[in-house]
């Protein structure tokens, strides 16, 4: 039997490119605390876990710093080496962190954007470890949306009961991402490879109209894999709410970051 988890993770593959087009980046605020953590210069080596189309991957290209991008999604990986053409430091490989051969003690940093959930809970931590220079760090991150609170929030709650109950209570990135209060934490602070745990959580907004909404669902990895026919009706609907309340939809972000440095 195939693992869910690699079937999930395909699923942003076969939508690369809206991927790219939809999908948010992270506020400048977190590269900045990641690169004075890690104590980051021009003459650091990065590696990236997901690189995905190069979202986290950009900013600290810009900074100037070497990154190494691990994305084993074919058509990621096309799009993300189009994004980062212009900065020859930058190295994309189209494989797993489970699959690649690591240099021992090669990066300064290892950073992870939206992706630590679907490394290997048995070996992520040390295969990390082992890849960082001492004193390198690590730095996990991810973006959690949610309309709660409002009230075109009930009314999208009423959409998904009707079309498509399966994703009703699902919360995994938010449980990843969405504050402080994570997995991730747990995760480092049991570890004895890594010390100086700290979490911060950076909270933004984006409004959307009906189509950019719709669009930026169908590149969730839940969302993409239901039936055809089910994310049509589903999408469909939504469309015709957040239309009917004006086609804007306001989503409250938060950007959780979480670092810590090899023992």
């Amino acid at each position: 039997m195939s693992d869910p988890r690699v079937q999930l993770g395909e699923s942003f593959d076969r939508v690369a490119t809206q991927y790219d087009r939809v999908r948010p980046g992270y506020p400048e605020v977190v590269f900045d605390r990641i690169a004075a953590y890690a104590h980051l210069d021009t003459a650091s080596h990065l590696l990236e876990l997901g690189t995905g189309t190069g979202k986290a991957t950009l900013p600290f290209a810009q900074r100037g710093f070497s990154v190494v991008g691990l994305e084993p999604g074919e058509d990621l990986v096309r799009v993300a080496r189009t994004v980062l053409a212009g900065f020859p430091g930058v190295q994309i490989h189209c494989t797993t962190f489970e699959s690649w051969s690591s240099p021992e003690a090669a990066f300064d940093l290892v950073f992870a954007a939206q992706s630590f959930h679907w490394l290997d809970p048995e070996e992520r931590l040390a295969r990390i470890a082992f890849a960082l220079r001492r004193p390198g760090a690590v730095a996990i991150f991810g973006n959690s949306a949610t309309t709660a609170g409002d009230p075109l929030h009930e009314r999208l709650q009423a959409v998904y009961a009707a079309r498509a109950p399966s994703l009703l209570g699902r919360a995994e990135v938010h449980a990843w991402y969405g504050s402080a209060d994570s997995p991730v934490v747990d995760e480092l602070s049991r570890s004895t490879l890594f010390t100086d745990v700290r979490s911060e959580v950076f909270p933004w907004r984006q409004s959307l109209s009906s189509t950019e909404y719709c669009e930026l669902l169908s590149t969730y990895s839940d969302h993409s894999t239901l039936p055809a026919s089910e994310l049509a009706s589903l999408l469909g609907a939504i469309a015709d709410v957040v239309l009917a309340a004006g086609d804007v939809i306001t989503l409250d972000y938060r950007t959780a970051l979480f670092q810590a440095r090899a023992i």
